[in-house]
């Protein structure tokens, strides 16, 4: 949900404890809301990683500000810093780019 918050222009980090309503536009609250109980919670996790961009970057022997870089330079929305879980494209992209070595 922080991600879609990200894509309607919400300034990162986003406060997961701050109140929707102080974030959102009614009308954006009540799609939220709607989309909570209407999406397939499997089917939207499996479109993100299984680790947040520090893990990934730590299991794959990337540096951290190296990580952030390309993910601020290909403008990826980042919630919640690098504790953000990226879209499963976003870390194959990651990998492809700065992994050393994978295999």
């Amino acid at each position: 949900l922080a991600d879609v918050l990200c894509g309607w222009g919400v300034a990162p980090p986003i406060d997961p404890n701050a109140l929707l309503g102080d974030m959102v536009t009614g009308e954006q609250a009540f799609a939220i809301l709607e989309a909570i109980h209407t999406l397939d919670v499997g089917s939207l996790n499996d479109r993100y990683a299984d680790y947040d961009l520090a893990t990934l970057c730590n299991e794959y022997d990337i540096e951290l500000s190296d990580g952030f870089e390309l993910a601020m330079k290909e403008g990826w929305n980042l919630p919640f810093g690098v504790r953000t879980f990226l879209r499963v494209e976003q870390e194959d992209h990651l990998i492809d780019k700065l992994a050393k070595d994978v295999w």
